[in-house]
């Protein structure tokens, strides 16, 4: 293997200088040569003295090259290092330019000290030529860097009085003032650089362009409109670059802007109701109120001759929302929406009770009636001009198309109404005045106070002046800004109320009364909220809870099966006075699985859905339904469709309490056919002198009635009931398994009426 050569400092021991041989001479030899070699030194000594003056002449040199290229280094590193001189830009390198020149000279002079003489003169030739070179790129380094300088010192001057302009933006004589300074300084620029007339030109009018560019984007900031005018008053001294630039720029606020300026005027104009006040009635209105322009629109609806200006005596709230409501029904709507009976006195009540059915349903009890309970009747809100039955086309509303119906009710909540009778779906009244609303209504006033909506101007005042819009886009803004404050100003309603509402049932929870409630919280929660608390308390009072009405249970739980999402925004505190307990908690357990699990929500949904259009199909096979039946008969047959089907909600919510699943169709089938065995009802009637029914011969009596295995529930405490149920109407499965059984108990097999009991004791879990 080749070895590499190593560096030998010592050369004496380089190969070159040994020649390898052996002295080997004999003494003879010895003497005869020094004769000769005398005779060699004197020669020599003439030609070592030559060599040891270029021997010291090398080293010299050497030795100023070493010094020198150590000087370079430095040179090198002091100009393009870190910070180097010649990486120094602008004033910078001019202020630097002497440190950097007297640094280089003494750095010259330290690296050539402790030199010879001979080494001191190479150094001092070499680093001078070297010296004088670094003199000569920093004179032309700074040179170009004072231009620069100066370059970037007038365009940071341009940009100061640019910004000062721009500060100023509200003195028109400040931003003149600033702009005339720029462009002396172009002026001045433009001379130490040589431009020629058209570039000085171009410059002075890019920066007059910059500088009302960026006044008008600050303009913008505040007012896009005021921009907009700024930029077509100085639009003669702007580019055509600028101008397209801010065209585009401000185009989004623009729209913006003149769309919030147009919903303002719009909104701030508020509801004009057509129609003139009408005469002053005769009579002190009961609702408290007296002709207004609301009330005149209303009575031109009016479509009972018999009873004209029976709209004069409504309350002033009340019917401020009833027009708005019927001015902002849709065009095929509000044609034919009416009113077909508003203030009735006591004397028409009376009237209308006489040829009634009497039984306070299809017409209200008149004021001072006693009722079948004992109470003395307050009489209908129409003797207080506050109710209003509705008509369309002259006819009452309940022969209206079902889409007016819909409509009707489902927006009725935005004015503050509500219908609060199934039974007459014709009848209106304001939220709060009995206390209660419709599960759908949305956002209301309490108190019987002007809606929000109510005082807003009309859909059609308001699509009217969004036509007089001239922009397309402005228009389309101002439209969907327009709506969404409609809609979020009754959204805040909403929460504000809803909070007062939580507020104020905590004052109920801790055991105080409506009236010990602080009063900014019982007029944020409103009129319905208090008088439920003061129900809720009066039952709690006699020691009771409070039962559920089963008509709202059963709407409760459609609405939370059909729509989860909505459903988790009711307010569950409006119905603690006739929801239990145990309702609550249900409905509140379904409004948190329809916030944490939309999913199970609505599969959960779809189950329950389904299993009350399975039952509906038997229920009505069995005469339990509303169809073809009228007032109080649809009413009650309404009644015992919810009963079953929250009794069957409940065995399905219980079913999968014990199994962890949800039934499927066959065991939900099971348990209607349960739910619809017929028993028999028995009654026991204590009878008393005092009981106008009593007989001589008997101090007690049993009533029967037929009735189906759901309204076991709903018996009275002095009730029995029996099962009513043939042989052949039990299953033949499950009556095989029953003998079976029996048989193996028996030893024998049993007789019809045995198989019957059992699977009696076996539905009624006895």
């Amino acid at each position: 293997m080749p070895r590499v050569p190593e560096y030998q400092s010592d050369v004496s021991v380089r190969p070159i200088f040994q020649q390898g041989l052996e002295a080997n001479a004999t003494p003879d030899a010895f003497g005869a040569s020094i004769g000769r070699g005398m005779q060699s030194a004197a020669r020599g000594l003439d030609n070592l003295g030559d060599a040891v003056t270029q021997v010291q002449q090398l080293e010299d040199v050497t030795r100023a090259k070493d010094a020198d290229n150590s000087y370079s280094d430095w040179l090198r590193n002091r100009m393009y290092g870190d910070n180097g001189f010649m990486t120094l830009e602008g004033r910078n390198a001019v202020d630097q330019r002497k440190t950097f020149e007297e640094e280089a000279a003494d750095k010259r002079k330290e690296f050539g000290a402790g030199l010879s003489a001979g080494a001191a003169r190479a150094y001092q030739t070499a680093s001078q030529a070297r010296l004088q070179s670094v003199y000569q790129q920093s004179i032309v380094h700074s040179a170009g860097e004072r231009k620069a300088w100066f370059k970037d010192a007038s365009a940071a001057r341009v940009e100061t009085f640019a910004n000062d302009a721009l500060v100023n933006f509200n003195n028109p004589a400040t931003v003149t003032k600033n702009i005339a300074a720029g462009q002396a300084e172009l002026r001045q620029q433009g001379s130490l650089l040589g431009w020629d007339a058209a570039t000085l030109k171009q410059r002075e009018g890019d920066y007059v362009s910059g500088v009302h560019k960026n006044i008008t984007l600050r303009l913008a900031q505040d007012d896009a409109i005021a921009a907009e005018k700024y930029m077509k008053a100085n639009a003669d001294q702007m580019t055509g670059a600028d101008q397209y630039s801010l065209n585009a720029s401000l185009e989004t606020e623009l729209v913006a802007e003149k769309s919030k300026r147009e919903a303002e005027a719009i909104l701030s104009g508020g509801r004009a109701v057509p129609g003139a006040p009408d005469a002053t009635p005769a009579v002190a209105p009961p609702g408290g109120g007296g002709p207004t322009r609301a009330k005149a629109y209303l009575e031109k609806r009016s479509s009972h001759q018999g009873r004209a200006g029976d709209t004069l005596y409504l309350d002033n709230s009340f019917a401020d929302n009833l027009a708005a409501m019927m001015q902002d029904a849709p065009p095929g709507i509000r044609e034919g929406l009416g009113i077909f009976s508003g203030y009735r006195s006591n004397e028409v009540q009376k009237r209308l009770f006489a040829q009634s059915d009497k039984t306070g349903h299809s017409v209200a009890f008149p004021a001072g009636y006693r009722k079948p309970n004992g109470t003395i009747a307050k009489g209908s809100n129409h003797l207080h001009g506050r109710a209003v039955d509705l008509s369309y086309n002259g006819e009452s509303l309940a022969r209206a198309p079902k889409d007016v119906v819909d409509w009707v009710h489902e927006n009725a909540g935005k004015y503050g109404l509500f219908f609060p009778m199934k039974h007459e779906p014709w009848h209106v009244e304001p939220v709060g005045s009995q206390g209660r609303a419709a599960v759908s209504g949305t956002v209301a006033p309490r108190g019987n106070t002007i809606a929000p909506r109510s005082v807003a101007p009309s859909y059609d005042d308001i699509e009217t002046k969004l036509a007089a819009i001239s922009d397309p886009d402005v228009r389309d803004a101002t439209r969907k800004r327009l709506y969404s404050a409609l809609e979020a100003q009754s959204k805040a309603g909403e929460q504000q109320e809803k909070a007062a509402k939580a507020e104020l049932w905590k004052y109920i929870d801790q055991g105080q009364t409506p009236d010990q409630v602080p009063m900014e919280v019982r007029q944020a929660a409103g009129m319905a909220a208090v008088s439920s608390a003061w129900s809720y308390m009066d039952a709690a009072a006699k020691g009771r809870a409070a039962d559920s009405d089963e008509s709202l249970l059963y709407d409760m739980r459609k609405y939370a099966a059909t729509n989860p999402t909505d459903f988790a925004n009711v307010d569950l505190n409006d119905y603690r006075d006739r929801l239990s307990k145990e309702a609550i908690k249900e409905l509140t357990g379904q409004q948190t699985t329809a916030l944490t699990d939309q999913r199970k929500a609505k599969e959960d949904g779809m189950t329950l859905t389904t299993a009350f259009s399975q039952a509906n199909t038997q229920l009505e096979a069995v005469g339990i339904t509303t169809a073809g039946k009228q007032d109080q008969e649809r009413e009650d047959a309404a009644k015992r469709v919810a009963q079953f089907q929250n009794a069957l909600a409940a065995q399905m919510e219980e079913f999968k309490r014990s199994t962890d699943k949800a039934p499927n169709q066959m065991e939900i089938q099971s348990m209607i056919n349960r739910l619809l065995l017929p028993v028999v009802i028995r009654d026991q009637t204590e009878r008393s002198i005092w009981n106008p029914l009593k007989t001589p011969w008997s101090m007690n009596s049993t009533t029967e009635r037929d009735g189906f295995v759901f309204e076991e529930g709903q018996r009275g405490d002095n009730s029995s009931v029996d099962v009513v149920v043939k042989y052949g109407d039990i299953p033949v499965d499950l009556r095989r398994g029953i003998s079976t059984d029996l048989e193996r108990e028996l030893g024998r097999k049993p007789s019809e009426e045995e198989v019957v009991q059992r699977y009696e004791d076996f539905v009624l879990n006895r």
